[in-house]
């Protein structure tokens, strides 16, 4: 199965034995593996852990939930771009959409295959 490699926030990573304990919680949210790789990004606030994660996700499971997706206008818009925010989160997008703040914000709902 095709792997890639990405930073995930992790909130502030004080040392590696910080890294240790937090990273790998980190990696099983996101169904990836930690590299062991990790970085502080903004000094005292916030660290990134380096994932790898599969290209698909399989599995029997699937969990459905909303996500922020910034304001959409039409279904089309929706249809267009609910694809590319779920593939964000490494998820699926189920097609469903709605507005929650007129004009500032909308969700769309994503599935999670694991």
């Amino acid at each position: 199965m095709a792997t890639f490699k990405v930073n995930i926030p992790a909130g502030p990573i004080w040392n590696q034995q910080d890294a240790n304990e937090k990273a790998p919680l980190v990696a099983a949210a996101h169904q990836g593996k930690w590299t062991g790789q990790w970085s502080t990004v903004v000094e005292s606030q916030m660290s990134v852990v380096e994932l790898e994660l599969n290209v698909q996700s399989g599995g029997k499971n699937e969990y459905k939930t909303n996500v922020l997706a910034g304001p959409l206008w039409s279904n089309d818009q929706a249809q267009k771009v609910g694809s590319v925010i779920a593939a964000s989160y490494g998820a699926e997008f189920t097609g469903q959409w709605s507005t929650i703040v007129e004009g500032q914000m909308s969700v769309i709902e994503i599935k999670y295959t694991f």
